[in-house]
């Protein structure tokens, strides 16, 4: 355990703990720099020296870190803490989908569908860049107030070469409730498995029972693999038609027989809302060929008999050579050239090996700089070589780009830190100030430590060393208002003011209920200080604002500002902010707004550095 008000990786303040997994425990926490509230997951300490359990935190702070998809819990961070890795994840405030159906039972087929397909839209992106998930399950999908659903848990995505799975114990690769009958049998899981376990979920979501359930996970297991479902019609009367077939061609013993893809599956079942007594997605299987009716037989005498006999030795030898025949022609027609997949997309790849006569699979991922995200770096066996029909292609999928490693700052002057970090993609954020050994000017402390593996983008804090005569501490500036704190900072000689409006609910209009830097940091005159203040204030004038801006790596923060003037002090008030990717004549286009008629000024600034100055005529609102 974690205790409350930790900081971890210098910039996370450990708040309660909200989850617990088998592998791992969740902490809400807040970041010191944005101020934003975002969860932390920390292997549990019970399994620092377990290399298995190691492997599968590593493997899913790779796979999070790749993907982006707006049903997909986001990941910002990795780190590790006292021994232990983490991942700083988005915070998503709702209930999982387990706690749903354990509070309120079955839920109606409109919305059951509504949230299976946001599921199987986070499956898609996932299948699309090469991961499987492998624990789909109501544990695992977060339905926020909004009915936004989220997919969480890649603890064991990805490990598609896995041939074990443990079924007594604590530990079960796969919830066994939710396990395809492929995993039950320790073969690899495939997308079709994805598939399979949100068939089981939607089963439950419609009935209020998984399909499978028994005294203990061997039992399950073995049903997965044996029985068949009850066709969840035969328990509720919601379900329809429609659903039931879809539900059942999902739980399809076989993997040729299920969806092809999560969006396929996801068609039909917006297709079952519009046609609810459609039989458009039941599975027929092939009729088999009919066999020739024998006709009856005849008795027959003597020499007959003799001559039956000599034919059927005759015939049986002729077959022989034909069995044989067909046998040596086997050894030379059954072989095929290996087509290319290098280069193809995953689904390309499958496509072409059955084309040409085989079958393909997943051997590994591979980080790599030339191949994109999802294709086929290498393949085995190579192109070009002949290998009997029915051999499965094994190929290596690319992950992208590797995540950048955290380069070592200390001892570097700011602007040396600056390109170190964007050699590699990374931003420089704050810049702070304290006393420490390191000569004045250097970097003394960054927010993540050298050989951190990280995001491209990812934002750096870094700290000067300072000396105690030319820095100052930084006060206090929070929960009174904002003219009590603009005086405050006046007095104390900050010259380098921004304000920003917000709602909350946790002050009164017009409090300061935010600072950037936090009290106590050491900081020069100079050092920007961010204030952020409750409430809207109604201007009665307003403009249309319009630039064109080049931005130079992604994740770059931009502020418009107008310069306000209190007691003498000037500061910029903040009128439009948004993080921006990379790009030539980026337009950013606005309204913004002021208390006086006639023309502003109006300041463009892009990571801190301004890069716009135009003037704007404000006119009155409505006019």
């Amino acid at each position: 355990m974690i205790a409350s008000g930790t900081i971890v990786g210098h910039r996370y303040r450990i708040g309660d703990l909200i989850g617990t997994g088998g592998m791992a425990l969740v902490y809400r926490a807040v970041n010191l720099s944005s101020r934003k509230t975002v969860a932390i997951k920390v292997l549990k300490d019970e399994f620092r020296n377990d290399a298995e359990f190691l492997r599968r935190f590593e493997r899913e702070s790779r796979a999070v870190l790749h993907l982006s998809h707006d049903n997909i819990v986001h990941a910002y961070d990795v780190g590790e803490t006292d021994g232990l890795p983490y991942i700083v994840m988005e915070y998503v405030n709702g209930k999982t989908l387990k706690q749903i159906l354990d509070e309120n039972g079955p839920m109606p087929p409109r919305i059951a569908v509504e949230l299976v397909a946001q599921v199987l839209d986070a499956l898609s992106a996932a299948h699309a860049a090469g991961i499987i998930h492998r624990d789909v399950k109501p544990q695992n999908v977060i339905v926020m107030q909004s009915g936004k659903v989220k997919l969480m848990d890649f603890g064991i995505a990805r490990e598609v070469n896995a041939n074990t799975v443990t079924f007594t114990g604590a530990t079960v690769l796969g919830s066994v409730h939710y396990l395809s009958p492929e995993q039950a049998k320790g073969l690899p899981a495939t997308e079709g498995s994805d598939l399979y376990s949100a068939g089981i979920m939607l089963y439950e979501m419609l009935t209020g029972r998984v399909p499978f359930d028994g005294e203990s996970s061997v039992a399950i297991a073995l049903k997965h693999i044996s029985d068949n479902p009850t066709p969840p019609i035969e328990l509720s009367g919601k379900v329809t038609p429609a659903l039931n077939d879809i539900i059942l061609r999902a739980l399809n013993k076989d993997l040729s027989h299920r969806y092809a893809s999560a969006h396929d599956m996801k068609e039909h079942l917006r297709r079952a809302l519009r046609e609810p007594a459609g039989d458009f997605a039941r599975f027929i299987p092939a009729a088999k060929p009919q066999q020739t009716r024998k006709p009856a037989k005849k008795r027959t005498h003597g020499a007959l008999k003799i001559g039956l006999a000599v034919a059927a030795i005759v015939l049986s030898l002729i077959g022989v050579f034909l069995v044989l025949k067909d046998v040596y022609q086997s050894d030379t027609s059954s072989f095929e050239v290996v087509p290319t997949i290098v280069d193809r997309s995953l689904e390309e790849a499958r496509q072409k090996s059955e084309n040409f006569g085989f079958s393909f699979d997943i051997q590994d991922y591979e980080n790599s700089d030339t191949v994109a995200s999802g294709d086929i770096i290498l393949q085995t066996p190579e192109a070009g070589t002949k290998a009997k029909r029915g051999t499965i292609i094994y190929g290596v999928v690319s992950l992208g780009p590797a995540a950048p490693l955290v380069p070592d700052l200390i001892g570097l002057s700011p602007d040396e830190a600056k390109h170190a970090l964007e050699e590699l993609g990374l931003v420089l954020g704050s810049v702070s100030y304290r006393v420490s050994e390191v000569a004045i000017g250097y970097v003394c402390e960054q927010s993540l430590p050298a050989e951190t593996e990280t995001k491209n983008g990812q934002t750096i804090d870094i700290v000067i060393s300072a000396s105690s005569e030319t820095t100052s501490e930084m006060p206090y500036s929070m929960d009174q208002p904002l003219n009590i704190i603009l005086d405050q900072l006046r007095l104390a000689s900050f010259n380098n003011l921004f304000v920003r409006y917000a709602e909350s609910d946790i002050v009164e209009d017009g409090v300061v209920y935010l600072q950037d830097p936090l009290p106590g940091t050491q900081v020069l005159p100079e050092t920007p200080v961010t204030l952020t203040v409750c409430g809207k204030p109604e201007y009665g004038f307003e403009a249309d604002i319009a630039f064109n801006v080049d931005i130079e790596s992604s994740g770059s923060k931009v502020l418009a500002v107008i310069q306000e003037t209190y007691n003498g002090l000037a500061y910029d008030r903040i009128v439009f902010e948004d993080t921006l990717e990379k790009g030539e004549k980026i337009p950013v286009a606005f309204t913004a707004y002021c208390d006086v008629e006639g023309t502003r000024e109006v300041l463009l600034f892009c990571d801190g550095k301004q890069v716009k100055q135009q003037d704007f005529t404000f006119t009155a609102k409505g006019s």
